[in-house]
């Protein structure tokens, strides 16, 4: 009788102590939420800064907010001196983006694909922490696109230049984060 309670004893603690097993991860979910993550970090760095750079109070003059623009950016830009490509995007986001991207591509007219190439310098490099260059437009992603991606906060938008995807602060003008070759090489 006794050994039977000792068997039955061991049996209870052998199945509580049986390691529990974990839901399964939803790996896009995880990636979104790390991503969405770093987005609300910068956005936390960003507001830190944005204090220290007086505000423009006369919006009359382009001038006065070009400046504001730049010491903006390079106030961040200082601020995440050792930023690097792909911080922000990470690398399980960085493949969703691209398998994103690569379907738009698909459904994108010739005449579409062509306008995503036009007015770019031939050898154009867009990196972090860079001034999104003024000579080049403003080419934002097309509503059937952004309707596919994570949303932003107003304060950051996604940029489509020649074969880069970028992640671009509005009000500093500043790539906090760049996905390149996401479409295929353009013909000249």
């Amino acid at each position: 009788m006794v050994r039977t309670l000792l068997v039955l004893a061991f049996m209870v603690v052998s199945v509580g102590a049986a390691p529990q097993q974990q839901a399964p991860v939803n790996h896009f979910a995880q990636s979104m939420s790390d991503f969405l993550k770093r987005v609300d970090d910068y956005m936390k760095l960003r507001g830190e800064i944005t204090k220290t750079v007086p505000e423009v109070k006369e919006t009359g003059d382009p001038a006065k907010i070009s400046a504001r623009e730049k010491g903006l950016g390079e106030a961040i830009a200082k601020a995440r001196a050792t930023a690097k490509q792909g911080d922000v995007f990470g690398p399980e986001m960085s493949a969703y983006l691209k398998k994103i991207l690569a379907e738009d591509w698909k459904t994108r007219s010739p005449a579409d694909r062509k306008a995503l190439f036009e007015e770019i310098p031939p050898n154009l490099q867009l990196k972090v922490n860079q001034a999104y260059p003024t000579t080049l437009p403003l080419v934002s992603a097309p509503a059937n696109l952004l309707a596919k991606l994570p949303m932003l906060p107003e304060a950051l938008e996604y940029r489509l230049v020649d074969r880069y995807f970028l992640l671009r602060d509005r009000d500093a003008n500043l790539i906090i984060d760049v996905l390149p070759n996401v479409y295929p090489t353009r013909n000249r």
